[in-house]
């Protein structure tokens, strides 16, 4: 299934950065796999949501994605689910 494949790739990056000292030093060629499997990934889904409908889980993750690579930092969801002086947008927050 997708979401372990998805949790599997996850645990494997973490795994990566703890033995870097929390960063993930890819090369090159692991960075533009990654963007490129990323981006046919997101061509598959959207196949699927065209035939299925759209997919809503995970919307407030990708958007605390975004927004922390816009600025260069991300707040975990889960870290921010603990703290009440967020706004309620339940989007993860950039700071």
């Amino acid at each position: 299934m997708l979401s372990e494949d998805l949790s599997n790739v996850t645990e494997t990056l973490r795994e990566y950065a703890g033995s870097n000292n929390g960063k993930l030093y890819l090369s090159q060629r692991q960075t533009n796999m990654l963007i490129d499997n990323l981006g046919l990934l997101s061509v598959d889904l959207g196949q699927y949501e065209k035939t299925h409908g759209p997919i809503g889980a995970g919307a407030p993750n990708i958007a605390a994605i975004q927004r922390g690579l816009a600025a260069g930092t991300v707040v975990s969801l889960a870290d921010r689910r603990m703290r009440h002086s967020f706004t309620p947008d339940d989007g993860g927050n950039a700071a």
